[in-house]
């Protein structure tokens, strides 16, 4: 019976040391870090730009990333912002992932809801015009903010 117990134990201290092992950093990472300035581009659509006050709106934006990633190893890179992979050149859908300048202020109401479409609902609880920015951050550039052309809508 001892000897059985002692072979169970021994496979669960290899399997929880196999384990731990994998938890280390492998030797010889590659990553990504910034080489240069990023250009960062929003296309803006909603599905309606003539509404009624308290009709849902969709909003949708692109967001399109340009800029030079060089690949270094994990240990060059120390004290730099990097990345596994570099951002993705081509979002087709964003609007839920940017934040939104709105002038009116107050004059939409913002569904909260996750959407699978990632696209953001709003609801106009004012009439006349409103225009809504999109603003988006820029990966490893912390200060930068870039604005996109911005969404006129006209409420009745």
């Amino acid at each position: 019976m001892p000897t059985k117990m002692r072979w169970e134990f021994v496979p669960t201290v290899a399997l929880a040391a196999a384990g731990l092992a994998g938890c280390s950093e492998p030797r010889g990472s590659l990553v990504y870090v910034l080489d240069g300035e990023q250009t960062v581009t929003l296309t803006p659509a909603a599905t309606e730009l003539t509404a009624q006050q308290g009709e849902a709106i969709a909003l949708s934006v692109a967001r399109q990333i340009t800029g030079n990633w060089r690949q270094v190893p994990l240990n060059e890179a120390r004290g730099r912002c990097w990345q596994y992979r570099p951002p993705a050149a081509s979002e087709p859908e964003v609007a839920d992932d940017v934040q939104w300048i709105v002038d009116p202020e107050g004059s939409v109401q913002f569904h909260l809801e996750y959407r699978f479409d990632h696209k953001r609902l709003v609801t106009p609880i004012q009439k006349g015009t409103i225009t809504l920015t999109p603003v988006t951050t820029v990966p490893c550039e912390p200060e930068r903010r870039v604005e996109g052309p911005p969404i006129t809508i006209e409420v009745n």
